[in-house]
């Protein structure tokens, strides 16, 4: 088997090694063949002398339906020498001497993931972590009629599974590493180690496959997003004791690998501190956040005995925690690192208050990117230049838009400036009500959408649009708009120079940790949580952007199909040159204000704007409606 050489055409092979303590060995592979086009899967039985090729001939047959060849997705070799495979839409059963096919049953499921104990086959479907729970299939001797359901309560969040000899189950992910034993009929789950404690829990890396042995010993193989592979070893031992001297807890809205990549590694350099990350949503929550319950719970928090120690402070009203004393200042922390150069001192002085102090600092900052042909950067660079240029044009650059749309995309560039001190800034927001008439007149402003429907973006620039804006989180996430600037022979930019913040953390001023708190902010802005692209932002980190500017994004790269002339062509996402990741570095050096949300600003201005925009409503009677819809609001 050593020796087996695969005739693969293509950078793609998936592998599946499967071996057994009697010695047998098979593997399971993936590939494109020299001269072929379709990617097939083969089956190799190991020996004395010679690996030799036992593929199924059903896996030589293209699909009726839609033409390929199957895929598989899991394979297992039991103890009768019969091998179990997953060739959706069908659990397979081979025989192990010459690989024919011994039974076939189609899955009323889909399933993807697949481990065995040498008698029991366990299914699970991968699209189901992240979820609260998930249901594993247990399946005698690899068939499906009869299986039992186990229910694996605990986190799914990027979990791994094997199973042992005796019917053990182990689950592995960021939450931590869980052990299943069955219990008069009932798997019952036991969390042996907290994922803080493992490289289960780090963002910038993933687990490719975990086994164990019956002593208690955990292997894991990770793959780092920078490149290479480690194996790691995990022991459980019941007697050991960790000797936590301080846990801080970390309250968010939304959960981010950043966070989890700070925690883990700040409690691998300090051992006696555990930080516990809090989030009111995880990761993988869709739905529309209820901000009346956030403020509610985490008020009763603050002004209680249970406040967190460390606060990410996304999408809540930061001065008004400010000014209640409720954060500390955290000036103390970030003057020093922006003298020495370690952070971007453009993004973090936006921070400053009149009098030094400062609150909150950004881990991560996007920025809006101006995206467009038959116009130039500096056209659409800001709202007053695109205001000028599109009104000396008879084409709608952005495609019709409702009043909803228009306030959406442009109001968060003029929303800090247009209130001040909790005022209404009358000048400034006439100025801006100016600019937005000139764009709406060429955008063609509609009532409203059908369900199905929605506004152009950047997917059409290669058709019907000319302008669009994409938020551009981090260098992979940049690759796409560029790509399409590239596609249509047009030209980008940092819309407004702005930047839009992202896991702006904080420190609660009644945290007994608060030296901690500060010395882990100061690690979460270090090179060591800062190094890895997110695709959640650039980061903070001067020399981490400078880095990851530098770095190979090949494996992002991707391919689709978009619209153009009137047809789909397609479309690859390809990494951007070296000078055209200088240039992102630069626009990420040069951004100096955050953009603003405020949910009742946007929603006054839609309810504001429409008579003035179709002409029937004057710029002052315009400008008096919006303070007579902020006037309450902005008293409180």
């Amino acid at each position: 088997m050593e020796a087996l050489e695969l005739p693969t055409a293509s950078d793609w092979l998936d592998i599946r090694l499967l071996s057994s303590e009697s010695g047998s060995r098979y593997l399971v592979a993936g590939y494109t063949e020299g001269g072929e086009e379709e990617y097939k899967s083969h089956l190799w039985k190991g020996g004395e002398g010679e690996a030799q090729e036992i593929t199924p001939q059903g896996w030589t047959v293209p699909n009726e339906q839609w033409g390929g060849y199957g895929m598989i997705t899991g394979a297992a070799l039991l103890d009768n020498g019969t091998l179990v495979v997953i060739n959706s839409p069908n659990i397979e059963i081979l025989n192990g001497e010459d690989g024919s096919l011994l039974e076939s049953e189609q899955m009323t499921d889909y399933y993807d993931g697949m481990m065995t104990d040498g008698e029991n086959v366990y299914l699970y479907s991968r699209s189901s972590i992240g979820s609260a729970s998930m249901e594993i299939q247990k399946c005698r001797d690899g068939k499906l009629s009869g299986a039992e359901t186990i229910t694996f309560s605990e986190s799914a969040a990027g979990v791994e599974f094997c199973a042992l000899p005796d019917g053990t189950l182990i689950a592995a992910g960021e939450d931590g590493i869980f052990r299943g034993k069955d219990a008069s009929g009932n798997m019952e789950w036991e969390k042996l180690m907290e994922g803080v404690e493992t490289e289960f829990a780090l963002a910038d890396g993933w687990c490719t496959g975990i086994t164990a042995t019956q002593d208690g010993r955990i292997y894991a193989v990770f793959q780092s997003s920078a490149g290479g592979n480690t194996l790691k070893k995990y022991e459980y031992d019941p007697e050991a004791v960790t000797e936590v001297k301080e846990t801080l807890r970390l309250y968010t809205v939304y959960d981010n690998s950043i966070l989890k990549q700070a925690a883990v590694g700040y409690h691998k350099a300090h051992p006696e501190v555990l930080i516990t990350v809090e989030a009111a949503y995880p990761m993988y929550y869709y739905d529309e956040t209820d901000y009346n319950t956030v403020y509610q719970n985490l008020n009763t928090m603050l002004l209680g005995e249970d406040a967190p120690d460390i606060l990410v402070m996304d999408h809540l009203n930061i001065e008004s925690y400010a000014e209640k004393g409720l954060l500390e200042d955290i000036n103390d922390v970030l003057k020093p690192m922006e003298e020495s150069g370690e952070v971007l001192s453009n993004i973090t002085k936006s921070y400053v208050k009149e009098d030094g102090s400062r609150y909150v600092v950004p881990l991560q900052f996007a920025f809006s990117m101006a995206l467009g042909r038959d116009i130039t950067a500096g056209d659409m660079e800001s709202m007053e230049t695109l205001a000028a240029f599109l009104s000396q044009s008879d084409y709608s650059y952005m495609g019709p838009m409702t009043v909803g749309e228009l306030v959406e995309r442009f109001y968060p560039y003029f929303c800090r400036e247009m209130v001040k001190e909790k005022q209404l800034d009358k000048e400034t927001l006439g100025t801006y009500l100016e600019y937005l008439k000139k764009i709406a007149e060429n955008c063609g402003i509609q009532a409203s959408r059908d369900e199905n429907e929605r506004a152009f973006n950047m997917w059409e620039l290669a058709s019907q649009a000319k302008l669009a804006f994409y938020e551009a989180d981090g260098f992979n996430g940049s690759m796409a708009p560029i790509a399409m600037a590239e596609y249509v022979k047009g030209e980008f930019t940092a819309f407004e120079n702005s930047f839009i913040p992202s896991m702006q953390m904080g420190i609660c001023s009644k945290s007994q940790y608060k030296d901690t708190a500060k010395d882990f902010l100061k690690f979460a802005l270090s090179e060591a949580v800062q190094g890895t692209d997110y695709y959640s932002g650039f980061p903070i980190n001067t020399a981490s952007l400078e880095a990851l500017a530098g770095r190979d994004r090949s494996d992002a790269e991707a391919e689709t199909a978009i619209e153009a002339d009137g047809s789909f062509v397609e479309f690859t996402i390809k990494d951007f040159s070296p000078e055209t990741a200088q240039r992102l570095v630069e626009i990420c050096k040069g951004l100096n204000k955050p953009t603003g949300e405020d949910a009742k600003i946007q929603e006054v201005l839609t309810e504001a704007l429409e008579g003035y925009l179709n002409g029937a409503q004057s710029k002052e009677d315009t400008v008096q409606k919006v303070e007579d819809g902020l006037k309450m609001y902005l008293a409180e």
